[in-house]
């Protein structure tokens, strides 16, 4: 099989998100280790506390995939990086369904990889409390239907903008853009309340390696729930106005999303 040249492309891209995926988690939990492992609210201050902090992680975890996707490796694959996108760029006919698997895969043994290599290199204190591998853990109180609701919101809001980006050759270049600045927006809204990861793989990698996996079902199901709504709104406009376009009397034809040959 793997001498096909379709499925070599397909293992190809496939390690390449394997290998992005890890190297964004590892920025995430090397950033996670520095603003939170130094956490000493006792000193006071605004910056000493978890908000604070949050001000500052947020943007550098969102930026980080607008990195990633503007990369040329991330050129390759689309720069996924997150389950729940790969299935999105799948329904919108930007990814082929073959590759949606080893996507997928690669991108969950990318988070245990990049979570492994923080331990390895940042050592003792990546375990400790403060940092806990970079697990995500909402607000006391939240349950798992809050966290569910939340995740699966803000993944459907991304996905719908990244949907209206690719459907417009004016948009789409600063589709990137805007998908980092979502993430950073919901990291700041929801960071210490449902977690605001909207990113199966952000979390997969941090809870096992923690021991901490008591929510990851939430975190794993609640995106590409969002994900795949999203498409099936944005799919539907597309389809309601590459009909209008088609009617009689009708002399603008709107954009669209296409589905790739």
């Amino acid at each position: 099989m793997t001498g096909n040249p379709t499925w070599r492309r397909t293992l190809r891209s496939a390690l390449l998100e394997l290998a992005l995926t890890a190297l964004m988690l590892f920025v995430v939990a090397t950033t996670v280790r520095w603003l939170m492992g130094t956490l000493d609210p006792t000193s006071g201050g605004w910056w000493n506390t978890p908000e604070g902090r949050l001000l500052a992680l947020a943007p550098l975890s969102g930026y980080t995939v607008t990195a990633v996707m503007l990369s040329p490796w991330g050129r390759v694959t689309g720069g996924h990086i997150n389950p729940a996108i790969t299935l999105a760029m799948w329904r919108y006919g930007r990814t082929p369904g073959r590759d949606v698997a080893p996507f997928i895969a690669g991108q969950l043994v990318g988070s245990l990889l990049g979570i492994a290599a923080g331990r390895l290199v940042w050592g003792p204190v990546f375990a400790s409390p403060a940092v806990d591998y970079a697990v995500i853990r909402p607000a006391p109180g939240w349950s798992w239907t809050s966290v569910a609701l939340i995740e699966t919101a803000t993944m459907f809001v991304i996905v719908a903008v990244a949907g209206i980006g690719l459907s417009s050759r004016r948009l789409g270049p600063f589709t990137p853009w805007a998908v980092g600045t979502m993430i950073a927006a919901q990291i700041i809204a929801f960071g210490t309340l449902s977690g605001g990861i909207a990113n199966p793989a952000r979390e997969f990698g941090p809870a096992l390696l923690s021991g901490s996996p008591s929510l990851l079902p939430v975190y794993l199901l609640a995106p590409p729930l969002g994900a795949l709504a999203a498409t099936v709104v944005i799919n539907g406009i597309a389809a309601h106005r590459r009909t209008t376009a088609r009617t009689p009397g009708c002399a603008i034809a709107l954009p669209s999303v296409q589905p790739r040959s």
